[in-house]
């Protein structure tokens, strides 16, 4: 066992107390401890292999695009989806459908990561964003695979870590036979470690609308109705408390991030004495709730497609610094989004810069979503500026397939 692997025992081993009470007492969903071993490895059964791993839920979304034109590009290959989270896996499986297989990643053992890739021998390990592994570059490496980055990003945090440690750094992303990353920002943060980057975009931007039918709740069509979407605690009871003079006029779509908090969320709807159903339990409306507490997965394309406006949230706690600012977008629906936005900086930007969203205090947004929802000529206006934007920033996927195909 090498230094690295010992040190990754201590830090598993030290990890297995909260992975056991996250998911005895908080019900989150985590890979088990034998999926995360790699026991399993996928049968490719002689074809070419094309590894994809995306972290979680965003990261997934957005190798969509990317997914499809490799597809096109390599017909004949085994495409392999890998997750770190419980809620990644799912939404592979939603989203990257037509993929041969899906897995959780394996824990960065030298001996797990060696024994994956002399079964698989992938042609191309396509890494979403981030989420770096040395044992596993190094297997992979031994194989001749090549090792591509897109849509990369490195946030200044990490970018300080990587440069106290150069001398590891520079072995690890000199693995990558090139680094494609979201903008010059990022470019710069790796630039001390490689010289193999190009600016290729973000493939979020890329990402296309989901195809929606709301013939099923067609009596919400009509309702004036706002979406609070990825929420975290204790963001779900703030903006509860922060918009509900505007109760019972307005129907709100409340969507927490993770599927493990439904249970609670739905408790704080019981104890502020807020009329609730649950979007499972749909069927069973009587049309004076004020709140749908969405408890399923991938139900946000229909919220944003029912909504005047989405308040996108992680930005109103500065634990998380938000979410894909740009999905409601996609649906044409303006966002509202909070003071932490420093995962989001490109995005804020960027819709403010296009008049296609406002980023709000807490104490003002009541005040501003009333003026919203009563001015629909502004309302409409922002609507289309949001349209406009995905369509004028599209193109990240095809630069990154001419990026890939340049090796």
């Amino acid at each position: 066992m090498n230094l690295y692997d010992a040190l990754l025992t201590v830090f598993a081993i030290g990890s297995l107390p909260k992975l056991v009470l996250d998911r005895w007492k908080k019900k989150k969903k985590r890979p088990t401890f034998s999926e995360r071993l790699g026991f399993k490895i996928p049968d490719p059964k002689g074809m070419p292999v094309i590894w994809i791993h995306a972290v979680s839920v965003g990261e997934t979304k957005a190798a969509e695009p990317l997914f499809q034109k490799l597809r096109i590009l390599y017909p004949d290959s085994f495409f392999l989806i890998t997750n770190g989270t419980a809620t990644g896996h799912m939404e592979a499986k939603r989203s990257l459908a037509a993929a041969h297989a899906f897995a959780f990643m394996p824990l960065d053992f030298s001996w797990i990561q060696r024994r994956w890739a002399k079964a698989l021998r992938p042609t191309h390990f396509i890494l979403m964003e981030s989420d770096f592994w040395y044992n596993q570059l190094c297997a992979l490496k031994e194989q001749k695979t090549k090792l591509i980055l897109v849509s990369g990003k490195l946030s200044e945090r990490s970018a300080a870590r990587f440069l106290r440690f150069s001398f590891f750094s520079k072995k690890l992303f000199g693995l990558f036979d090139v680094l494609c990353v979201q903008n010059e920002e990022h470019a710069a943060r790796f630039s001390p470690f490689s010289t193999n980057i190009h600016v290729t975009g973000n493939l979020k931007l890329d990402t296309l609308p989901q195809k929606v039918d709301l013939a099923p709740v067609e009596a919400l069509i009509q309702q004036r109705a706002i979406t609070l979407a990825s929420t975290h605690a204790p963001e779900e009871e703030e903006l509860l408390k922060a918009l509900k003079p505007l109760f019972p006029d307005l129907l709100i779509y409340l969507a927490p991030r993770h599927p493990e908090r439904f249970d609670l969320v739905e408790k704080i709807l019981i104890s502020e004495q807020i009329s609730y159903i649950r979007w499972s339990q749909i069927s069973y409306r009587t049309g004076k709730e004020t709140v749908i507490l969405i408890d399923s997965m991938g139900q946000l394309p229909i919220c944003y497609s029912l909504s005047k406006l989405a308040i996108v949230a992680g930005s109103y706690t500065d634990k998380v610094g938000g979410h894909n600012l740009l999905e409601p977008c996609l649906y044409g629906c303006p966002t509202l989004f909070g003071p932490h936005t420093y995962s989001q900086k490109e995005f804020s930007t960027k819709l403010l810069a296009a008049k296609a969203g406002l980023q709000v205090q807490l104490s003002d947004l009541e005040q501003t979503v009333r003026r919203l929802l009563e001015n629909p000529a502004h309302l409409q206006e922002m609507s289309r500026s949001a349209a406009t934007l995905i369509s004028t920033n599209r193109g990240a996927a095809d630069r990154t397939i001419a990026a890939v195909q340049q090796i």
